[in-house]
């Protein structure tokens, strides 16, 4: 988008080949570029520094890091109400939004195919008890408006979300059109399939911006460990508070005698699901960094040696 209209733009040379991902134009950016008018083109130059970046690792086995949107003011987390309804994917979620620094917001619909809507609202608020939630369903025009709110005064959002929440029929329903393409969820799985097959800006009735994405089956966790901490709150803490009390100083609480965290989620204590995927999460975290850090692989690898030498010694001892 210029003062001359709508642009069809392509990367010079010296973008498209760099080695860094993060350096390339990405939807949501602020980019310096040269037009040419009698061809209705432009050639970007330079992507101007981004004030947020909603980040993810890149689908399949490699490590490199992949924008899924730049200059972000609001991620709206979409999930449905039905069976798909997932506590887990939503901590995700919301430990990358924390990382991108942007206001994360929990948009829960479907709404109106839910019979019985106040446990799966009570459970999203327990999970981010400080994170803003709206309750939507696109065909009443409930949650719509309130939703719309969060992208007043030119600001920009993105929807990131699975395959059949209704992150489509919501982007039609906010520009009150038919302009992107809606499923059907399979009533086997509950689950949809793509619909949006690309990431797009449009620009709502009320002067906000929003970024449609396809539904993301792979969201993985890159450089995240500020975001993940932020996304769990006080569990963090208590889970840091716990592991003080583990026999051994760098206990990985799985099978180590004396780990007093695995006692307290054995016990209820702690939430047994929460603490699986606060697991997963950190290690998922930690795994990618020692993935780019070949020195920390190997360190890391000598720790763990040490650690199962030290467990099968006090098993002995015991």
């Amino acid at each position: 988008m210029t003062e001359e209209g709508l642009l069809l733009s392509d990367s010079a040379g010296r973008l498209r080949h760099t080695s860094d991902p993060l350096e390339r134009p990405a939807i949501g950016d602020w980019v310096a570029c040269l037009p040419r008018l009698g061809e209705q083109r432009a050639t970007i130059h330079a992507v101007l520094p981004r004030t947020t970046c909603f980040v993810r690792k890149e689908v399949g086995k490699r490590t490199q890091s992949q924008v899924i949107a730049a200059n972000i003011d609001v991620a709206f987390l979409v999930m449905t109400m039905g069976t798909d309804f997932n506590l887990s994917r939503l901590e995700r979620y919301l430990a990358l939004t924390k990382e991108s620094r942007a206001m994360p917001v929990i948009i829960l619909t479907k709404a109106d195919l839910c019979d019985d809507i106040e446990p799966i609202v009570r459970a999203a608020r327990a999970c981010a008890p400080e994170t803003a939630l709206q309750v939507v369903s696109s065909p009443e025009g409930r949650g719509l408006q309130e939703t719309a709110s969060y992208l007043s005064g030119r600001r920009t959002g993105v929807m990131v979300g699975s395959s059949g929440a209704g992150k489509s029929t919501l982007l039609n329903a906010l520009l009150e059109t038919d302009h992107a393409a809606t499923g059907v969820v399979s009533a086997h799985e509950s689950r949809g399939r793509h619909t949006t097959t690309h990431r797009e800006l449009v620009c709502l009735p009320s002067g906000g911006l929003l970024i449609d994405t396809p539904g993301m089956r792979e969201l993985g966790m890159v450089n995240a460990s500020e975001g993940l901490a932020a996304a769990f709150g006080n569990f963090a803490s208590e889970i840091g508070e716990l592991a003080q009390q583990c026999r051994f100083r760098n206990c990985q609480h799985e099978a180590e005698p004396g780990c007093a965290v695995r006692a307290a989620c054995e016990e209820g204590r702690i939430d047994e699901r929460r603490w699986d995927n606060w697991n997963k999460l950190t290690r998922e975290v930690a795994h990618q960094q020692q993935k780019g850090d070949p020195a920390g692989q190997r360190a890391a690898r000598r720790e763990q040696l040490r650690l199962n030498r030290q467990s099968r010694k006090s098993q002995q001892n015991d």
